[in-house]
């Protein structure tokens, strides 16, 4: 079992030449609105590493500045190391930090983008005494890699027995996130005196020693932004990437989903946060159910394109979230709660227009009373559902769920009925609450 890991050293030395930084240290620009080192810092700790080394180099006071106001506001240990020689090999700004690390320890490129599993994967494995372990992705075939650029790897086993750009046979690509022992440096140390002062001729001497392992990444999202393609690429996967949510329903898969991460490729480049577009989502709503309420065509229908407009706007706060590495417990709770207030005022204001101008009586409000009912309830057991379907590694064949409910009262208020939307949404959305608790009885 590896070690526990709380640390991280992360190079930060380069000048970024090929990318067009406007002027800024590579370590300094962003990607998708949050510079590269943030977004490594981010990373690493969504999967608890909370001290950082950070080795500068070019232009190391704006870089340690940066770091430094980043330790303050994410209340995490930051120590700065620079490299004098931070213009010769990459290997020499990883021997710099050796003063600064006694406990084992992650190992990444502040130019690399991290996903969690690929974190997950190096963390889990243990590296031999004076030795490392690199994560490797075998793919061959992944499109986010530069074969001309990308340093490659040849694995026997576990066992890397060679790595460099130029190798002519090889199986994996290095990711650049090591999982490194608390006495490795005792033999990085006996490299640089060798003359080994690439991280790549430092892999190879310990490969030589048999304390050089990989572990492969099983498919986990990573890239290496080197210049501007590469980040062109990168920001086209990430975002295919949140097309996938498994939890999505038909409406949200087809329509909100496509809408909303154009609109989040605009806003991370922006300060607003996850939370603001959740508020921002349920003022909609409010909106939307206001309009709802009044009597006439015009308003009802205004208040169905609102909904379906705040329910694309929802999507944006997970969107940003994931993206700048901003998830947090409680945003998703306020979300879940915003939108079940949400839900509840969509559904009084259409009870309230069919209650007074449609269905007079106690028949109108009966109507809208079982529809919220059933709406509230399926929302409630559409968590138990969804983590069901996944812990069986199923796929939701459809998935009725607030997607569809805001759909339907879109097409209701465009073609004005009111009756029939309380209707079916009272049918249908009590109809899959029973159906959901049949599918749990045995699980």
């Amino acid at each position: 079992m590896a070690a526990q890991v709380d640390t991280a050293v992360l190079l930060a030395a380069g000048r970024g030449s090929r990318l067009n930084g406007q002027g800024r240290p590579k370590p300094l620009v962003p990607f998708m609105g949050m510079p590269l080192l943030e977004r490594s810092v981010r990373s690493l700790m969504s999967c608890g590493i909370q001290r950082f080394v950070v080795v500068t180099g070019f232009r190391h006071e704006e870089v340690e500045e940066f770091a430094q106001a980043l330790s303050r506001r994410l209340g995490i240990e930051v120590e700065c190391v620079f490299n004098s020689q931070w213009e010769k090999e990459n290997g020499l700004s990883l021997y710099a930090a050796r003063a600064k690390v006694s406990s084992p320890f992650l190992l990444a490129m502040t130019d690399h983008l991290l996903s969690t599993e690929l974190i997950e994967a190096a963390l889990a494995s243990a590296p031999p005494p004076g030795g490392l372990v690199l994560a490797v992705d075998k793919r061959l075939d992944n499109r986010l890699v530069d074969p001309a650029d990308v340093t490659k790897v040849q694995v026997e086993g576990d066992r890397i027995t060679a790595i460099g750009k130029g190798l002519n046979a090889f199986n994996a690509y290095d990711t650049g996130l090591f999982s490194c022992s608390a006495d490795v440096f005792r033999e990085i140390e006996k490299a640089v005196e060798a003359g080994k002062a690439t991280l790549s001729e430092m892999v190879m001497y310990l490969a030589r020693k048999g304390v050089a392992l990989a572990c492969e990444t099983e498919g986990a999202f990573w890239a290496d932004l080197d210049d501007a393609e590469a980040f062109r690429r990168a920001e086209e996967e990430m975002l295919r990437l949140l097309r996938g949510k498994g939890h999505d329903g038909p409406v949200s898969r087809f329509l909100n989903r496509p809408i909303s991460i154009r609109l989040s490729r605009r806003l991370v480049w922006t300060d607003i946060t996850p939370n603001q577009i959740t508020l921002l989502s349920f003022a909609l709503a409010v909106a939307a159910a206001f309009f709802l309420s009044r009597e006439s065509y015009l308003w009802f229908a205004a208040g169905g394109i609102l909904a379906q407009m705040a329910s694309i706007v929802d999507g944006c706060d997970g969107e940003i979230a994931r993206i700048k590495w901003l998830q947090s417990d409680y945003g998703a709770w306020l979300d879940a709660v915003l939108d079940r207030y949400a839900d509840a005022c969509l559904l009084a204001g259409i009870t309230w227009h069919v209650a007074n101008y449609r269905l007079a009586g106690a028949q109108g409000w009966l109507l809208g009373i079982i529809a919220i009912v059933g709406s509230l309830i399926n929302s409630y057991t559409a968590d138990k559902y969804d983590g069901w379907i996944r812990r069986r590694k199923a796929v939701h064949r459809f998935r009725l769920g607030r997607d569809v409910r805001i759909f339907l009262l879109l097409l209701s208020s465009i073609f004005y009925r009111p009756v029939e939307l309380l209707a079916v949404l009272a049918g249908i959305m009590n109809i899959e609450n029973f159906r959901r608790i049949w599918a749990l009885r045995t699980a």
